[in-house]
């Protein structure tokens, strides 16, 4: 039998080891076609790029490790079943599990080390590869900053642009969210804008990056005054040119310049993104709690007849109705022309801070939901990776009995078939989880739950012969079907 575990884990290592490599290869190249622009003739050192691409390639594991599993385990039990040593095994009184037992204990040790590499190695390999690109993005300032998501790595701020142009520099409808000191914040909303450096006096390269922005709006709470105690309402004002510094002075690429990412959910295990996904959740409710507070100490409508309403002091502790005596309030029959003219206007402006004050905080509760996501989604995939390897496994090896092909013909064609399958059920999920269309653990657990019927499916399957690919026994089965006909 010792003999028989080796001979079995010799026949999977190979097609493993080779399939993995070759699948990394081809990622890794698709990571440069992306990128070749902005990468070559940039003056990079032949040793950036090889120091790039080591961190790349490890970041790229998770998708090559299980396509490697699923092809090399329809290889290796394909290759049994053409040689009909399969059969032989089975002849002298093995079942199907207990030759795939030598596997399935490399897979399940595989998928433990997966998790241990996806927990520990990953967010470290994402660190050093953020901070190699910041090092690039310093010779193009607009190379961070990707089209339709929210940019995080200026300290206080938070940059989305619709549309960019590498070549110039030049950004299009620009959203930034800036935080402030005691909680409040500005939104900055602009047409176009465009990435600077800046220099010292001497012509020396400055620790500051200007944003320069063109045609554009600013929305801020203004500060609390002495009488208006309850809260303070928001401006809007214009501007056809403004111009933000950015503070540079920490991101020089240096070992202390990679704590500027230490904070993202990429560069954490599953115990830190946990603590800081209750930290978000508890941050949003207070936050959503201010905000109906507010709204209700700014919003007031009062029922006609409020003479005739029995007030109470719990009503007026509850910021419903206001603190003054009922009788000093007026309804608008009350005023006089120039009054009520003055009553709407006051109105009026009233409306449309209310409305830039919600437009404002739906801003930031969708930024604040996108970030909260994305900590949930990383949490969850510390996990699915090492199920997916297993999934995977319980594809390809039944696969291989089944079809009784070897080789790189057969194996291959199914293989790629079930990896799409896998891959688009993966990057949908995400998607679907991204967009809000279903919760984040059904999006990132999408693939697992779809995948996992089919490999109990062919298993079940392949430990009872079933032909399922072979044409004699359809044929038979539908001749079968004809004569009862």
């Amino acid at each position: 039998m010792k003999k028989l575990n080796i001979f079995i884990i010799k026949s999977f290592t190979g097609p493993f080891l080779v399939s993995f490599f070759i699948a990394m290869f081809f990622l890794v190249m698709q990571f440069f076609w992306k990128y070749v622009d902005d990468l070559m003739g940039k003056g990079l050192e032949v040793s950036v790029l090889l120091e790039l691409l080591f961190y790349v390639s490890a970041i790229l594991i998770p998708l090559a490790l299980p396509l490697a599993v699923l092809f090399s385990s329809i290889m290796t039990f394909g290759n049994l079943s053409e040689k009909n040593e399969l059969t032989a095994l089975k002849s002298s009184g093995l079942s199907l599990f207990r030759i795939m037992r030598p596997m399935l204990i490399f897979i399940v040790i595989l998928s433990a080390s997966a998790f241990y590499f996806s927990n520990y190695i990953m967010p470290i390999a994402n660190l050093k590869c953020r901070t190699i690109i910041y090092n690039i993005q310093q010779k193009k300032p607009s190379f961070g900053i990707k089209e339709g998501v929210f940019y995080n790595d200026f300290e206080g701020y938070s940059i989305k642009v619709e549309d960019k142009n590498d070549n110039t520099g030049e950004l299009f409808n620009v959203l930034i969210y800036q935080n402030e000191s005691r909680g409040k914040g500005k939104t900055i909303i602009a047409e176009r804008g465009e990435m600077l450096k800046s220099t010292d006096e001497n012509g020396e390269k400055s620790s500051f990056l200007l944003l320069k922005l063109v045609n554009g709006s600013i929305y801020q709470q203004m500060e609390q005054s002495f009488k208006n105690k309850k809260g303070a309402p928001y401006q809007k004002s214009f501007f056809e040119e403004a111009i933000i510094k950015f503070d540079l002075s920490g991101f020089d690429m240096k070992e202390e310049s990679e704590d500027l990412f230490k904070r993202d959910y990429e560069m954490m295990n599953f115990v830190q993104l946990g603590d800081a996904i209750d930290s978000l959740a508890t941050v949003n409710d207070s936050l959503k709690n201010s905000f109906q507070v507010t709204i209700k100490r700014q919003v007031l409508v009062i029922n006609p007849d409020y003479k005739k309403l029995n007030l109470t002091d719990t009503t007026k502790d509850k910021g419903i109705l206001p603190q003054e005596p009922i009788d000093t309030l007026l309804t608008l029959e009350d005023l006089k022309e120039m009054e009520y003219k003055a009553a709407l206007v006051a109105a009026q402006g009233k409306m449309r801070a209310t409305k830039d004050l919600v437009h404002s905080q739906q801003t930031i509760k969708e930024f604040r939901t996108l970030s909260f996501n994305e900590y949930l989604a990383s949490w969850h995939q510390k996990f699915t990776l090492s199920f997916s390897i297993l999934i995977l496994f319980f594809i390809g090896a039944p696969l291989g009995a089944i079809i009784k092909k070897g080789g790189l013909g057969a194996p291959l064609v199914f293989a790629t078939l079930f990896f799409l399958m896998y891959y688009i059920l993966m990057i949908s999920g995400e998607n679907m989880a991204e967009s809000q269309i279903i919760e984040v653990w059904q999006g990132m657990w999408l693939s697992v739950v779809c995948l996992t019927p089919i490999g109990i499916f062919l298993t079940y399957k392949a430990a009872n012969d079933s032909a399922i690919f072979d044409r004699d026994a359809y044929k038979k089965l539908l001749n079968k079907l004809l004569r009862k006909a």
